[in-house]
């Protein structure tokens, strides 16, 4: 026989009772009081029974949605493991009080969160990605283009001969990936300068600023290379779906989110998704340096237009603003892209 002092709250109702909880052997479970009539609350293992957290009053909420509290852990405990049921209180319990436990905890749980997030996630967003019919990445670029066209390009000033020469070579290899749906657009770059996008739609988009800025029309061929590879590997229908699978964990862990503390959840999404960036760069980096081999292009004119663009004035004011304002020597996962002259040295020195 068992017995735990405590208090004791009828359903629905605030008033306080001093009250004894008694267990048998046999587990049957009764409720004491000093000035009133026992009450059977029933098997002790069929009672909703809270865990043990350190030394906070336990409580037990009866079959008929009273609740009796009691600090009296050790006896409740002594009854769970005696019924046998209590074995996992009993060892949350102890890991609770056993620091260097909590400590080992906690380093594997933070392991296991970076694990997720670093290789988990994007290998699972890559498998259903590549699993997709084309026709889903082609689906989510429709209206893209003419989006950009709205707020952020405008028509190109190239001359009509220009544009198509550069279509003519540019389809010659195109025409090596069917199935990617490439087209190739030219467009005033605005703010945005000297530049290339892939839409997942399959249109290549280069700017003007870009074409004039390049020596060589093979250095628009390693470019073309660099976004076809975003598109082989599908790198924006990825990092749509690493956007959610992110947002998803986010809202697991934390719960609601929302008004201000929004702000604050969504930094280890933006950190994540820089880094994601920075591979699919890399990815997108190989994916040119094959393209180039493949059509016995030298490697060295993707380097050279990368330098063109790193010399590039406006480049190159941008480039010093950004160092004064984000240290990425010490902070490397504060960038979208690898650094330029990390990327310039592979295409140099590739085997």
């Amino acid at each position: 026989m068992t017995k735990c002092h405590g208090s004791f709250y009828h359903d629905g109702q605030s008033g306080r009772h001093d009250a004894v909880m008694r267990v048998d052997e046999h587990g049957n479970c009764q409720i004491l009081f000093a000035d009133s009539e026992p009450i059977k609350a029933g098997r002790f293992n069929q009672l909703d029974i809270s865990p043990r957290l350190g030394n906070t009053p336990r409580l037990i909420h009866l079959l008929d949605g009273s609740t009796f509290e009691t600090p009296d852990n050790e006896s409740i405990d002594r009854v769970l493991i005696r019924l046998k049921h209590g074995r996992g209180y009993r060892l949350l319990h102890r890991v609770e009080i056993h620091l260097p436990l909590v400590f080992l905890f906690t380093l594997l749980v933070g392991a296991f969160a970076w694990g997720t997030v670093k290789f988990g996630i994007p290998a699972l967003a890559s498998s259903v990605a590549q699993s997709l019919p084309a026709s889903v990445s082609q689906s989510m670029g429709q209206g893209t283009l003419a989006l950009l066209d709205k707020s952020t390009l405008a028509p190109s000033e190239l001359t009509p001969q220009r544009q198509q020469a550069l279509q003519a070579l540019f389809q010659r290899y195109t025409a090596q990936f069917p199935a990617l749906n490439i087209q190739v657009v030219f467009r005033q770059g605005e703010h945005i300068g000297a530049n290339a996008m892939a839409l997942p739609d399959g249109h290549i988009v280069f700017t003007d600023q870009l074409i004039e800025l390049a020596a060589d029309d093979r250095e628009l061929l390693a470019v073309l290379g660099h976004e076809i590879g975003h598109l082989e590997h599908r790198h924006l229908l990825r990092r749509a779906l690493q956007n959610s699978m992110m947002t998803t964990v986010v809202l697991l862990v934390t719960g609601d989110v929302s008004s201000v503390s929004s702000i604050i959840y969504s930094l280890p999404t933006l950190l994540m998704e820089l880094a994601y960036s920075r591979h699919f760069e890399i990815e997108a980096d190989d994916a040119a340096y094959r393209f180039l081999t493949d059509n016995d292009i030298d490697p060295e004119y993707f380097a050279r237009i990368m330098q063109r663009l790193e010399d590039f004035p406006g480049k190159r004011e941008n480039a010093e603003v950004k160092e004064k304002t984000t240290p990425t020597k010490l902070f490397p996962y504060l960038t979208t892209h690898p650094a330029t002259a990390e990327r310039i040295q592979r295409f140099l020195h590739k085997p």
